[in-house]
């Protein structure tokens, strides 16, 4: 169980001003430049789809378990988390709308995420958590690359910005946990999760191949990416290496 009460209010207050000082600024992209067709777009638009959902959930059940810390701050800042995921959903819905996509009400990859989210406690979340959003910075480089478009181009880059910052503060949040936890336990729940993402990206590659393959990016270059970005984040959460905040974009 997540260790709140050891962390302090501190620690969680310097992540809750890190989410204030970012609330309400909008994504700056040129949304009137004309679109310009070209191959790949309802590949484009169909992967934009499936992260749309994934970042339009109401985080309830984060939400629930944040409060049941006790932690104010910490729950406070869960809830701009959420806040944020959900202004990604609405930009990739701007984005899936300007590629032709239509909207989903649901898809198999979602389900299995909320799934694993909801049968564990908020560590088993934030676990789950941090391999989406692992996965979203090699994402949402490659989308980047998969067609020339300045709207798609600025998305991804301010998405990449808030992805970076969200990484940041549930690597802080475990490391701080797995603190005093004994190093041989350490060492196998990290490895689980490294597990875990690799799983997860493999999966992940193979479900958006076509935008993979719009970017001249290979399944094995996606994964491998992703694997060693777990990696490095394994490596600071077992050591609990200090994280600084990202900066604000």
């Amino acid at each position: 169980m997540v260790d709140f009460q050891h962390m302090g209010d501190s620690f969680h207050a310097r992540w809750l001003d890190y989410f204030e000082n970012r609330r309400g600024r909008e994504l700056d992209a040129p949304f009137d430049a004309p679109f310009a067709a070209q191959a790949g777009r309802a590949a484009v638009a169909s992967s934009i789809a499936r992260f749309e959902l994934g970042e339009s959930g109401d985080g309830a059940n984060l939400k629930r378990l944040s409060a049941e810390t006790g932690q104010e701050t910490y729950a406070r800042a869960i809830d701009l988390f959420v806040a944020e995921e959900n202004q990604h959903a609405r930009w990739l819905g701007l984005l899936r709308e300007r590629f032709g996509g239509r909207k989903l009400e649901s898809h198999w990859s979602d389900g299995v995420f909320v799934l694993l989210r909801h049968i564990g406690g908020l560590r088993r979340e934030i676990c789950v958590l941090l391999t989406a959003e692992v996965i979203a910075l090699t994402y949402y480089r490659v989308l980047s690359l998969a067609c020339k478009d300045p709207v798609l181009k600025a998305a991804c880059e301010r998405i990449l910005l808030d992805e970076r910052g969200h990484v940041a503060f549930h690597r802080a949040t475990l490391g701080h946990e797995f603190a005093d936890v004994p190093a041989p336990a350490r060492a196998v729940a990290v490895l689980a999760w490294r597990t875990f993402v690799a799983t997860t990206a493999a999966v992940v590659a193979y479900d958006h191949r076509e935008v993979l393959g719009l970017a001249g990016v290979s399944r094995a270059e996606f994964t491998a990416e992703v694997r060693t970005r777990a990696a490095r984040l394994a490596q600071a959460i077992r050591y609990a290496q200090p994280e600084p905040l990202p900066s604000a974009p």
